[in-house]
């Protein structure tokens, strides 16, 4: 009995020490898990960080290239608004120009239909007076009938409403040229008729 006692104490020390060196082995396994486990979480986390990163490093790029397509922009309307300014300045030029030659356009008119009617051989002017719609000629001719030939041919433009020769007659002792004095009165569409 006595080897059966010691078999069944060998047996009863062996068996703790195995329960031991699993339990050592489960742990150096548990070790290397969580080594295993964290070692993967830090490579997650350098990886997630690596690509926040580049992500961060493109928007910076985006931000920068929006800066500068907002720069340009800004140039683009800073131009638009000067052309802008430019152009309203120009349209209100244009219209003074306008205005002026509306003034004019009158007196051009009277000049170009005095020019028709007269024949400059026979007939000359001396005075050409304009106020407003109310214009005055004085000048000599050599007959009278030249004169009256004048008249109609001032009647017969259309700038005119009416043509009134006050006085045409020779002066005792003076050369043979026929001096005279005309009323004429322009039309109220001569502004807006051109000469042609």
């Amino acid at each position: 009995m006595d080897e059966g006692l010691l078999m069944i104490a060998i047996n009863l020390l062996r068996h703790p020490l195995d329960n031991e060196r699993r339990m050592q082995q489960r742990f150096k396994r548990d070790v290397v898990g969580v080594m295993c486990l964290v070692l993967g979480m830090v490579i997650v986390c350098g990886l997630v960080w690596n690509d926040l990163e580049r992500s961060l490093v493109r928007l910076q790029d985006q931000k920068n290239q929006k800066m500068v397509e907002l720069v340009e922009v800004k140039k683009t309307f800073d131009q638009f608004d000067l052309m802008k300014r430019q152009a309203l300045d120009l349209k209100s030029k244009s219209q003074q120009v306008e205005a002026l030659a509306a003034l004019q356009r009158q007196p051009l008119q009277l000049l170009d239909g005095v020019s028709r009617s007269l024949d400059p051989l026979n007939i000359w002017l001396a005075k050409l007076e304009m106020k407003k719609e109310q214009v005055t000629l004085v000048g000599f001719a050599q007959t009278r009938r030249q004169i009256m030939q004048f008249a109609q041919n001032l009647k017969r433009q259309k700038f005119f409403q009416s043509v009134a020769v006050l006085e045409t007659g020779q002066k005792a002792g003076e050369s043979s040229l026929y001096p005279f004095s005309m009323n004429l009165l322009l039309t109220s569409e001569s502004n807006d008729v051109a000469p042609s």
